[in-house]
């Protein structure tokens, strides 16, 4: 199976979008993106649809509401043509309680039949709360995957791995066969979110993780940047193209 086409994150450029949606998608296609990554769908779906459109854009995954609201975020992402919908964020207080973890589990398998009629894989994206944090003697992340049903998939942050001084490779042989998508952004040792730096020029295990899953998605992101945002997003995907990634 051949890797899908590297993509970027659109919260990266979250502030550049509220002042020119469509000039910021444009830019992000003319730098040779041909995927992105939506986020808080349903939000803005007729505009981003048509500016995907006009910019030719696809959106092969999404971050959605899939626990606030599944249906609205099921509803748009079919809309996209998206093929996985994906929870970015749930907080820490439910990767600390067993009781709770199921409650999420639930919640996300109930998505994922829901997606099911419409061909639609539902996921979920890791910080690094949520393997930082253990339930049944594992990082919960893990925990979840075991509880939640086989068709729930998983999109690993490279970064947040870092941050919670997890091995990003262990996480991914724990989670065997459920990773599909893998967000790539770097930092130094010990960096943040306000030290992240173009691919390359931190020390996350990018490369090797990648490497090691050769059919994810990989998904450049940037939760902050002190710099030029499209620069840095260049420089990260000039060094995905360099080391033979999309």
């Amino acid at each position: 199976m051949t890797r899908p086409v590297n993509s970027v994150q659109l919260y990266s450029v979250r502030n550049q979008l509220e002042r020119d949606f469509d000039l910021t998608l444009q830019k992000l296609s003319d730098m040779g993106f041909q995927s992105v990554e939506p986020f808080s769908l349903p939000a803005n779906i007729d505009k981003l649809k048509a500016a995907l459109s006009n910019a030719g854009l696809k959106a092969p995954t999404a971050h959605g509401d899939v626990v606030i609201n599944p249906r609205g975020a099921i509803e748009a992402a079919v809309e996209l043509g998206s093929s996985v919908l994906i929870d970015p964020y749930q907080p820490e207080e439910i990767f600390q309680s067993e009781s709770k973890l199921e409650q999420l589990a639930d919640q996300l398998s109930a998505a994922a039949e829901l997606g099911r009629e419409h061909g639609l894989k539902i996921g979920y994206h890791n910080h690094d709360h949520d393997i930082r944090n253990e339930i049944r003697g594992v990082p919960a992340l893990v925990a979840l995957a075991e509880m939640v049903s086989d068709d729930v998939v998983f999109e690993i942050d490279l970064f947040w791995c870092q941050v919670a001084e997890v091995d990003s490779i262990e996480l991914l042989k724990a989670l065997d066969g459920r990773v599909v998508a893998l967000h790539a952004k770097d930092a130094p040792l010990g960096g943040h979110v306000q030290d992240q730096v173009p691919l390359g020029a931190g020390s996350v295990k990018l490369l090797e993780c990648i490497r090691h899953l050769p059919d994810a998605q990989v998904v450049v992101e940037f939760d902050d940047y002190a710099g030029d945002i499209f620069e840095g997003i260049s420089l990260s995907l000039d060094y995905l193209k360099q080391n033979g990634v999309g």
